[in-house]
């Protein structure tokens, strides 16, 4: 008996110490689950590192060091009327920098950008390519920014040059220090960080190429900022005449010429990626430019021996309105939301009395809609046959209800949807492709008895080469891939006049 309670005595202990062994596993799973989750944080919300230091740390403080220097630069400086789409802003203390960096900043009051794309240089990591922070949220003392991660998705999958590379952002300063401002000066935007490595031809040429095409798709809802300072640790004279010559060269978008002199170390730009990329974006956008202001910190602080210069240079361009105005636009917007509200809920259409001339002119246009990003439903009128305001809320009832690839719009589904309106110009008929403009021009491809037809901000969206944009035309048509070579297909484009709903 003896023996058999020292069994089970050993048992018992043998089984105590597996409960613990299991306990203590237990526990360094939730340790290790929590420190998982710790990184997973970190990754979302990239916390300010330099708050205190290149600017307050304090919302307050920050606040009146920014209107101050905001309130000056619109007592010095004329405002560009035209549309604004780059900038380049230096990235030193707000002390040594903010009265330029302010110069450039106040241009954007007013303005309603969806996203700013940050473009910067790698400070203290080195390696090779573009680097981008995909998704998550930016802070500073003023609150925080999102990061638009479906269009840092679009550049990582169409562009290989662009990846993602957490540890170019840790420590980077560059393009922190500009969020402030834009917080200041902007409302409900996001942003896209890119910060730039060693780059060879081929990485300048898609860069350029991914910032024009997000360009033309929503030419008035990106803003590109290149953050770079300018000459560093020369005397005070010396920096003026190199800083000048580099501001010269930027101005008159003298590429070529500005990076042979930044090679053989005429000229310095420590952005200088960032600010040769906005200027081949600026040339092909047929973009102006203006140098707004130039100072260095022998300005701030007295010492003339070793400066560093700051610039701050606007590109801009006037962009046509369209035939509606701002008004006109959120009144189609609005007919067509309560159009879509009462159909869906009881199969009738709102009494609406339109007496705006240009709403009762004939125009061909298509209604699209969308569901937390995916298409829902788009229908369209290719012909002027109806007033615009009918046309809208027939082709409104058509796309959540006879849109073949869906199924009808339910109730449930009203608050997620989007609506977007895309006002056609005429069909001009083409004989060649080169004829056809990305981010301009929509295509109709007529062969036979079969049509296709494409808004030109699915070919945008996608960035689409001209080629894959009519392959992708025929097969909306039923046709072959390649029959826009054909004799016999005839190949049209047209312009848009495209507006949306403000995204929840």
């Amino acid at each position: 008996m003896d023996g058999l309670k020292q069994c089970s005595v050993v048992s018992d202990t043998w089984s105590v110490g597996k409960s613990v062994q299991i306990l203590l596993c237990f526990i360094l799973i939730l340790v290790l689950s929590s420190l998982s989750q710790a990184q997973e944080t970190q990754l979302k919300v990239r916390k300010p590192v330099y708050a205190g230091s290149f600017y307050p740390a304090e919302k307050s403080t920050l606040e009146r060091m920014l209107d101050t220097y905001l309130k000056e630069a619109e007592g010095k400086s004329e405002k560009i009327q035209d549309h604004v789409f780059g900038i380049i802003a230096p990235h030193a203390g707000y002390e040594y920098s903010g009265m330029v960096a302010a110069s450039v900043y106040h241009q954007l009051k007013e303005k309603e950008y969806k996203t700013v794309i940050l473009v910067g240089p790698s400070h203290y990591i080195p390696f090779t390519g573009i680097a981008i922070y995909p998704s998550g949220l930016w802070e500073t003392p003023l609150g925080r920014v999102p990061i638009d991660h479906e269009i840092a998705r679009i550049l990582t999958e169409k562009y290989k040059s662009i990846k993602p590379f957490f540890p170019a952002f840790e420590r980077e300063h560059s393009l922190e220090v500009q969020l402030p401002f834009l917080q200041k000066v902007l409302k409900n935007f996001k942003i896209v960080p890119l910060v730039t490595g060693h780059l060879n031809e081929n990485d300048y040429k898609t860069l350029s190429e991914a910032l024009f095409n997000l360009l033309k798709q929503n030419p008035k809802g990106i803003l590109i900022v290149a953050s770079s300072d300018m000459s560093h640790f020369h005397s005070y004279n010396r920096a003026g005449k190199t800083d000048a010559l580099t501001l010269r060269n930027i101005e008159n978008l003298k590429i070529e010429e500005l990076t042979e002199l930044l090679e053989k170390g005429v000229c310095e730009l420590c952005g200088a990626q960032a600010v040769i990329t906005l200027m081949m974006v600026s040339e092909k956008f047929d973009g102006k430019v203006k140098v707004l202001n130039y100072a260095n910190s022998g300005d701030v602080t007295g010492d003339k021996n070793r400066v560093v210069g700051y610039g701050a240079v606007a590109f801009y361009k006037s962009i046509d309105e369209g035939i509606l105005n701002k008004k006109e636009q959120e009144q189609l917007l609005s007919l067509a939301r309560n159009t879509l509200n009462e159909y869906v809920t009881s199969k009738r259409l709102p009494q609406v009395d339109i007496r705006n001339k240009k709403l009762q002119e004939n125009k061909a246009v298509f209604v699209t809609l969308t569901k937390k990003g995916n298409l829902r439903g788009c229908v369209g009128y290719i012909t002027p046959s109806q007033p615009l305001y009918k046309a809208i809320m027939e082709m409104t009832v058509a796309a959540s209800s006879r849109d073949t690839r869906f199924v009808p719009v339910t109730k449930e589904e009203l608050n997620d949807i989007h609506i977007e309106i895309s006002v056609l110009s005429p069909f001009t008929r083409i004989d060649s492709p080169d004829k056809i403009e990305i981010g301009r021009h929509g295509l109709y491809i007529v062969k036979g008895n079969r049509t296709g037809l494409l808004l030109p901000q699915v070919a945008s969206s996608f960035l689409w080469s001209r080629e894959e944009f009519l392959r992708q035309t025929c097969i909306k048509a039923g046709l072959m891939p390649n029959a826009w070579t054909e004799k016999d297909t005839e190949i049209y484009i047209f312009s848009a006049q495209i507006f949306e709903e403000h995204k929840k």
